[in-house]
């Protein structure tokens, strides 16, 4: 392999990119490859989850020891009076260990893998109850191309059967959804029984519009924990491509339902190294979790099962469980109920996931 010039201070440098290539500009004429229209989640087909999810998050919240004292609403943005969405359904428990669970982490992920990845702190836990945890080995400086390669190897290994949920965070929300609408895909779909995009750049960021060309002055050099790869991965985040591969994947007709968990941070519970494009962000929409607007958060047609007081770290990525010196910087604001959250997500989507084993039985 060739070797590259590695970053001194890295540390530094690796917080430069993580927080987004301090974006000065903003979004032009050109970022966005065709019009894009402003509407409610109802009429872009967007089905509403957020009140009975809050029910079932509440539950898992309140059986947690270390969180039963809170007050749950604290942890989301309120639900509008007058919202239409879902009803209520029956609270039930998760798919035993028929259920697997792949977690793709998010750009940059590679990176910082040696010390946290997406709800880490959660997998033990999460496998003591049956499922089988992995996470797919994705680069974290590359490309979602270059990466959809990696999770076709990845998905294509799940057992018949595995009824698998996708926890896609970040740009692993961009990864798999063009990775589920290539041909490749034929090897896997039918295994998938639901895909969650966590804080997902799912339509991009304007901090990739805005950054990608400083990033790409930057990819000359190696980082310790993770090299350049093909340097593509910012530029799959500007709206350019990110828009093109959501429109890709919804047009492929994805046999399993989608879901989205949006952040929303404010200036109180963001980390201080999201601060500055957290108030960048907010020139365009306050509704951003320092990475993300809303939104661009959400796949198309899919249940959005909530918006959650939380930055684009805290809602997935515990640093705060780090003992790392390395990791202090990111654990500021850190706190978030990922456990409680995880278990929701999975319990919310298990009788999807159940009904579908049935279909596939029958």
């Amino acid at each position: 392999m060739t070797h590259h010039r590695q970053v001194r201070g890295w540390p530094l440098a690796l917080s430069a990119l993580l927080a987004g290539c301090s974006a000065t500009t903003g979004i032009g004429v050109k970022d966005v490859p065709y019009p894009t229209v402003r509407s409610s989640w109802a009429q872009a087909g967007i089905t509403d989850a957020r009140q009975p999810f809050s029910a079932v998050f509440c539950r898992h919240l309140q059986a947690t020891p270390a969180t039963a004292m809170q007050d749950c609403a604290r942890w989301w943005w309120p639900i509008e009076a007058g919202a239409t969405g879902v009803a209520d359904r029956p609270l039930s428990d998760p798919l035993p260990a028929t259920r697997d669970l792949v977690i793709i982490p998010g750009i940059f992920g590679e990176c910082v893998a040696p010390w946290v990845t997406p709800f880490s702190h959660d997998h033990a836990a999460l496998a003591a109850l049956g499922y089988r945890v992995s996470v797919a080995d994705v680069e974290g400086r590359a490309s979602a191309a270059r990466n959809a390669d990696h999770l076709h190897t990845h998905l294509a290994r799940l057992p018949e059967g595995a009824n698998a949920v996708i926890i896609a965070y970040s740009k692993g929300a961009t990864d798999v959804m063009l990775a589920a609408s290539q041909p490749q895909a034929a090897a896997w779909r039918h295994k998938v029984s639901a895909l969650i995009a966590v804080a997902g750049a799912v339509q991009g960021s304007p901090l990739a519009d805005d950054g990608h060309t400083l990033y790409r002055d930057l990819a000359r050099f190696d980082l310790p924990t993770c090299d350049r790869s093909d340097a593509g991965g910012v530029r799959s985040l500007t709206h350019a491509e990110a828009m093109r591969v959501a429109d890709a994947f919804a047009a492929s007709r994805p046999p399993f339902p989608t879901y989205s968990v949006v952040a929303v941070a404010d200036r109180g519970n963001v980390n201080s190294l999201l601060a500055g494009t957290h108030a960048w962000l907010s020139l365009i929409d306050a509704r951003n979790d320092g990475q993300v607007l809303l939104e661009d958060a959400v796949i198309p047609g899919s249940t959005v099962l909530g918006v959650f007081r939380a930055d684009h770290w805290s809602i997935a990525l515990p640093f705060e469980d780090s003992p790392a010196p390395l990791m202090r910087p990111f654990r500021r604001n850190n706190h978030f109920p990922r456990g409680p959250l995880v278990r929701a997500m999975l319990e919310f989507t298990a009788p999807v996931a159940a009904s579908r084993v049935t279909t596939k039985e029958e």
